[in-house]
């Protein structure tokens, strides 16, 4: 999965977690891009299976989106601080390392590292 997918799935995890409703706007706001690249987006994961996005309105993630966003959220979290214990890279940095090698490396290749 791309990097602006994985960040755009964790956003609607964030923002369904502190409010009732989330709309497209919300989520190009946290993400800092403009509507029509959230809503692309959007209406990939939902093909995908891992949102539900109603026209023009809430956008809500599948049992199986949660699950996947909440994994990532890990697999993130878990690269991140390796590339800042390990490296000592700044903590954006580390970030962007960690989405860059989420959506470039298999499953198996992020398992090795986590266990690194």
């Amino acid at each position: 999965m791309s990097t602006s997918l994985i960040r755009c799935l964790l956003a609607v995890l964030v923002l369904s977690e502190s409010f009732e409703s989330v709309a497209s706007k919300d989520v190009a706001r946290l993400l800092g891009v403009k509507r029509p690249t959230v809503h692309r987006s959007l209406e990939v994961l939902q093909e995908k299976g891992l949102i539900q996005k109603e026209l023009y309105g809430d956008v809500h993630l599948t049992e199986e989106g949660r699950a996947m966003a909440r994994a990532m959220e890990t697999r993130r979290d878990d690269l991140t601080m390796l590339f800042a214990r390990q490296y000592s890279l700044p903590p954006e940095e580390c970030v962007s390392a960690a989405f860059a090698l989420m959506s470039a490396l298999s499953e198996e290749s992020l398992e090795k590292l986590r266990q690194f």
